[in-house]
């Protein structure tokens, strides 16, 4: 069943999308009396197309919980900023993949270097993607894209787990573990740019008390690595 994230009215049962949302909506074509679901302030609910042209819908009720496709803990991703086809392909897949919260960082071998308010400039196109993503993937929970950091920030972010992925550890390093994780437990994945990290700079980060793990014997790509991370990682906190 399809899934937008809309302003559900529930006085007059009544669903109010955003421009964006509309547009999509008229591309697929749905039908007078067809079913969708609608996220709102965190909630799922039923609803079903009343009229065309304009297009209108109607508020059903709520959904339980069975609706709810967010894994169990609290997946963060600390992304370099990639070039920028790159860095939009990662925003999108890792909102499929289950990551709650978004921090770009730009570190010593970052290629693309931007300032902090070139960064927020593309704020809205960048949340488009994120929001596309959720609707394709049915998330219920749209991720937050933080502020552009450097690495230095990391030591005031807290987590329960932190892992940091360096090419040093790819033939002799462990792979990642499984993680003893519950309920809102944070689990941060940080990975370096297409130039990779410094020894210094992965020195701070194990001060900051990630730990580094292998990503297997190849060397990939910045992008390929962060999908690997997140999907080894979102299996074993989800197999238990």
């Amino acid at each position: 069943m399809r899934r937008f994230f809309a302003e559900v009215n529930l006085e007059n049962n009544t669903v109010v999308f955003s421009e964006e949302t509309y547009k999509h909506i008229k591309v697929l074509r749905l039908n007078v009396s067809e079913n969708f679901e609608v996220v709102s302030n965190g909630k799922s609910y039923l609803c079903s197309v009343t009229n065309i042209h304009p297009f209108e819908a109607s508020v059903s009720g709520e959904i339980g919980s069975e609706s709810n496709r967010e894994l169990q803990f609290s997946l963060s991703l600390v992304c370099p900023l990639l070039k920028r086809g790159n860095f939009e392909l990662v925003l999108q897949k890792c909102v499929e993949l289950g990551v709650k919260d978004i921090y770009p960082f730009i570190s010593s071998r970052v290629i693309k270097r931007v300032s902090k308010d070139e960064f927020e400039s593309k704020r809205i196109r960048y949340e488009k993607i994120i929001e596309g993503a959720c609707e394709q993937s049915n998330r219920s929970v749209v991720p937050t894209l933080h502020e552009l950091i450097e690495l230095k920030d990391l030591e005031n972010i807290d987590a329960k787990v932190k892992f940091i992925a360096y090419e040093d550890e790819a033939i002799k390093g462990e792979m990642i573990p499984d993680i003893d994780v519950y309920k809102n437990d944070k689990v941060m994945c940080l990975v370096g740019p297409e130039g990779g990290f410094s020894r210094d700079e992965v020195n701070r980060c194990i001060e900051y008390g990630y730990k580094p793990v292998s990503l297997g014997k190849r060397i990939l790509r910045a992008e390929t690595a962060i999908m690997y991370m997140l999907s080894v990682t979102s299996y074993k906190g989800e197999k238990k």
